[in-house]
């Protein structure tokens, strides 16, 4: 199987690829009921990073309201909300104890509430594997300082051979079990995977792009003793309409 190769990332294919996936992330969002003003526009965008792999059209999204998404594969497989989500610290034992509140959510019905959330978006829990014991839940749980009200459950179905490989998934829900409200969630499998968008802008490979750069290069008397192919290219970045 041949190695993916890497594109030459300019504005122009930044912006194509945003634009076409938007209206995907702003469905994702309103089938969620997530507090995000429909549909998104790319004023509410504040940063896009699209994908570098040739054939993979997709990237990371960051809104204003502070919401992260990730598309891929024909789909937004990973959201999470960056603001007030315990799970995303990399330091528990000093943030936790900021999150201590009252439960309002059993186990039970947060496995439940992950099933429904799959709903929504059209995914049959029984084809992702959702539909028997999670692999894990972890919290809500008691600390010294408090009650900690949120809950991470997991689903795995791993692959043993490459046959097995379009079964396998790895699904993984946020909840904050005080109000009840997803603060990530994460579907990876390829039952997920969709036709990907139409993007208007043909990439250039990076390997020719740099070849290209490199033929036109003019030496003279003046020029610096290190060449830089990059200088004087802008950098990708989201080019806002009116």
């Amino acid at each position: 199987m041949p190695l993916t190769q890497l594109i030459h990332i300019t504005a122009a294919y930044s912006n194509a690829v945003l634009v076409a996936i938007l209206p995907h992330v702003s469905d994702y969002a309103k089938k969620l009921d997530l507090p995000i003003a429909q549909p998104i526009t790319l004023n509410q965008v504040a940063r896009f990073n699209p994908s570098p792999l040739q054939g993979f059209p997709g990237g990371g999204l960051w809104l204003t309201n502070r919401y992260k998404f990730i598309f891929g594969n024909g789909y937004v497989w990973n959201f999470e909300k960056l603001d007030g989500n315990p799970w995303l610290s990399q330091d528990p034992a000093t943030d936790w104890p900021r999150y201590i509140g009252k439960g309002n959510m059993t186990t039970n019905e947060a496995i439940e509430l992950a099933r429904t959330t799959l709903r929504k978006l059209g995914y049959d829990p029984k084809e992702l594997h959702a539909d028997g014991p999670p692999f894990s839940v972890e919290g809500p749980y008691d600390i010294r300082e408090g009650h900690f009200p949120y809950c991470q459950i997991t689903w795995l179905k791993e692959a043993q051979t490459i046959e097995e490989k379009s079964e396998a998934s790895s699904l993984t829900f946020q909840f904050n079990a005080s109000d009840k409200t997803l603060l990530g969630l994460s579907i990876i499998s390829r039952k997920a995977w969709k036709p990907d968008p139409k993007i208007d802008v043909v990439p250039e490979l990076e390997s020719d792009y740099k070849k290209r750069a490199q033929g036109t290069m003019v030496i003279n008397t003046n020029a610096p003793q290190v060449l830089n192919p990059n200088a004087g290219e802008e950098s990708p970045k989201i080019m806002r309409t009116p």
